[in-house]
């Protein structure tokens, strides 16, 4: 039996490879993968109306973005113009109306029940971005083995 480890030099480069982890890039790389899987099942489910209002650059659908951050996450959500991070979150979350002026604590407006479409699309694409998310770290891993 031998004591020895063949091709000890390849041996200790792979163990440097595998300690170091995931670098930013990689990181990215994963998650831009999950990212886009997300907005592909999240686009269909944002609310659409097909008249813009006056002075309404985009369709809320049209303003959904992915940022990158320092670290390599990336976060899925509306841009600042226009309000539509606002004016998503109210048709996902629903709201009370109040009364005019808020001379009375009764309105005569029934309380509008949100569409939770970004819950849904949570829901829904959960599996498909671990995969795209798996299938992208496992591909950076297979480079620092060296298969």
């Amino acid at each position: 039996m031998a004591n020895r480890i063949e091709n000890e030099a390849r041996f200790d480069r792979l163990l440097d490879n595998l300690a170091d982890g995931f670098g930013r890039d990689e990181r990215f790389k994963a998650n831009e993968a999950g990212a886009k899987q997300f907005e592909k099942v999240m686009k269909p489910k944002v609310p659409y109306r097909y008249a813009l209002r006056k002075g309404e650059p985009v369709h809320l659908r049209d303003s959904l973005i992915t940022v990158e951050n320092a670290n390599g996450s990336i976060v899925v959500g509306f841009t600042k113009k226009g309000m539509k991070g606002y004016i998503g979150r109210i048709l996902n979350d629903g709201w009370q109306p109040k009364a005019p002026y808020g001379r009375s604590k009764k309105s005569n407006y029934d309380q509008v029940t949100g569409k939770h479409f970004w819950e849904q699309s949570q829901r829904e694409a959960k599996s498909q971005v671990a995969k795209a998310v798996y299938g992208s770290l496992k591909q950076s891993m297979d480079k620092k083995v060296g298969k």
